[in-house]
């Protein structure tokens, strides 16, 4: 599936289940390797990224078990500390397995991280807190860097602007480390919090997750658990832009609402009507689409900066200019050529956009660089005249299980390049 075609220009109605969380899942599955058991995870999206970390899991000594949507993972052998290259450069959150490497073995090996190119992605706050918890720090011939430690103490740590990476590095060294340790300048995300929750399952012993600070008292050992993954917060909000852009009506089932909130704001701003419901959100828009004429991303609770690039296709649509401010990212406007080539005028620096709206898009056949932006292209083939083909498919692989399969199922004539 490396191209979808999409004839747009036809309001979105149905019905469609989010699927688990991408952003969730990743760090637990790293996490995993610090219980010397086995751990079964459910609704875990069925997406590339999560294939990569299973295969780095069973490469360094784990054995990982996946049907359908629930993956076991037992971490009971003996583990190796150096992560593989060849899967360490497809994905940045990979990362996270150096923080949940040290808790386990004292040692961890890797090379710099990959993922999406979206800006400066340093790891400088990772190593610093490394460092913090009494590991030395080594760069070896072949570019790895090793980080090791005779052991983990507790250790007081402020950040100096949240990073969710770093949040979950230091917590994954804190757990079994000897004695207490305080977090100050923590990441909100809810996959900090996700996290958290799926340790204290497996036995330790953390307070504070959501807030800025963060206090963890080391145990000695965490145990065999179960848990279930939360729905993805990004994919029901790419869906809700959907139906705000293309207009309709759409039930996103199982939509994580209290962490939408600021999504849904700037989308009644604009036009749309969201209902709440027990059950996922409803989501409508039958008239006019108005620009907010400011949108900012944040960290948590703000707007996400993963819905920035989906959300630029809206404005493109919407009546009214807006002035886009991206603070999370400095390279998070890659999309805008590839958009601009469908009609769309996105004038873009490396920290701020100005979209003039009112745009009427037209089909064009573009390419994906990344995984929001090509997420952002698919959003822009379902208002174009006549067809889009949208290629580099496997970079929204990475995030969504099957984006033809839910916007067919919110009416959308979409399909693969089988179908072409």
């Amino acid at each position: 599936m490396d191209s979808i075609w999409i004839r747009g220009k036809r309001p979105l109605y149905g019905e469609m289940t989010v699927q688990g969380s991408k952003n969730a899942v990743l760090p637990i599955l790293a996490s995993t390797i610090l219980i010397a058991g086995k751990t079964t995870l459910r609704n875990c999206p069925d997406i590339s990224d999560v294939d990569c970390m299973c295969r780095i899991l069973q490469k360094i000594g784990a054995t990982v078990t996946k049907t359908g949507h629930e993956i076991c993972v037992d971490a009971s052998g003996a583990l190796q500390s150096r992560l593989p290259a060849e899967e360490v450069v497809r994905m940045r959150s990979s990362i996270v397995l150096t923080g949940a490497l040290l808790g386990r073995l004292g040692q961890a090996s890797f090379c710099d991280p990959g993922g999406c190119v979206i800006g400066d992605r340093p790891i400088d706050l990772h190593l610093k807190a490394f460092a913090r918890f009494g590991c030395q720090i080594r760069r070896e011939d072949d570019n790895f860097l090793t980080v090791f430690a005779k052991r983990l103490n507790g250790v007081q740590i402020r950040f100096p602007f949240s990073s969710v990476g770093a949040t979950q590095n230091a917590i994954l060294c804190a757990v079994c480390a000897k004695g207490e340790t305080v977090l100050t300048g923590c990441a909100k995300e809810p996959e900090v919090v996700s996290l958290c929750r799926f340790l204290n399952g497996a036995g330790a012993k953390i307070e504070g997750a959501g807030s800025k600070t963060i206090r963890i008292e080391g145990v000695k050992k965490l145990c065999s658990t179960e848990f279930s993954i939360d729905a993805d917060r990004i994919v029901a909000g790419t869906c809700l832009i959907g139906v705000l852009a293309a207009g309709g009506e759409a039930f996103l089932r199982q939509a994580p609402i209290g962490q939408l909130t600021a999504v849904i704001a700037v989308a009644k701003k604009m036009g749309a009507q969201i209902i709440p419901t027990p059950k996922g959100l409803l989501v409508k828009r039958a008239g006019r689409l108005v620009s907010p004429l400011l949108l900012e991303t944040d960290v948590y609770p703000g707007y996400p900066t993963d819905l920035q690039s989906p959300m630029l296709t809206a404005l493109c649509c919407a009546e009214g200019n807006c002035m886009v401010s991206e603070r999370v990212f400095n390279g998070r406007f890659g999309v805008h050529e590839q958009l601009n080539r469908m009609g769309a005028a996105i004038v873009a620096g490396q920290t701020s956009a100005e979209v003039t709206g009112g745009r009427k898009l037209h089909g064009e056949r573009v390419f994906a660089k990344e995984l929001r932006g090509g997420a952002a292209l698919v959003l822009a083939g379902l208002c174009a005249e006549h067809k889009t083909v949208v290629e580099n498919c496997h970079f929204i692989r990475r995030g969504y299980e099957d984006i033809v399969r839910d916007f067919r199922e919110l009416g959308a004539d979409i399909g693969t390049e089988t179908e072409i």
